[in-house]
């Protein structure tokens, strides 16, 4: 972009000159128009990208957070199965003990070995 800075000692020669002078000036002043036009329009591209952008990380970040709690309930309940899957397979395998059978037998349902006394305690 050329500027042309009028002085004020230099005259046209003639009507053409001052035409041309005229028609460059005017030719200058419309490049620069030109040129912070598509800067602000360049600057409100770049505004809507960010506003975009922003509104899309915030979305993905509440996404985020809403699986990632979701997974840590999920890992509590496997936790919570594994724990009891492992107390069902020690209590399957107790069960196929007979002292533990008698034990369990004797303290459910009230049954007692011969010559047996049972003294019921209060609270």
């Amino acid at each position: 972009m050329r500027k042309v800075r009028k002085q004020s000692n230099i005259e046209p020669l003639n009507t053409a000159g001052k035409q041309h002078i005229h028609f460059q000036m005017r030719q200058d002043q419309y490049n620069q128009w030109i040129h912070w036009r598509r800067r602000g329009i360049a600057v409100i591209a770049m505004l809507i990208i960010t506003v975009l952008a922003m509104i899309n990380l915030y979305g993905q970040q509440t996404k985020y957070t809403n699986a990632s709690a979701g997974l840590q309930q999920t890992n509590k309940a496997l936790i919570n199965a594994k724990q009891n899957n492992a107390d069902l397979k020690q209590e399957v395998q107790d069960l196929h003990d007979d002292s533990y059978l008698q034990k369990l037998i004797r303290e459910k349902y009230m049954y007692t070995k011969d010559n047996e006394i049972v003294f019921n305690m209060p609270n």
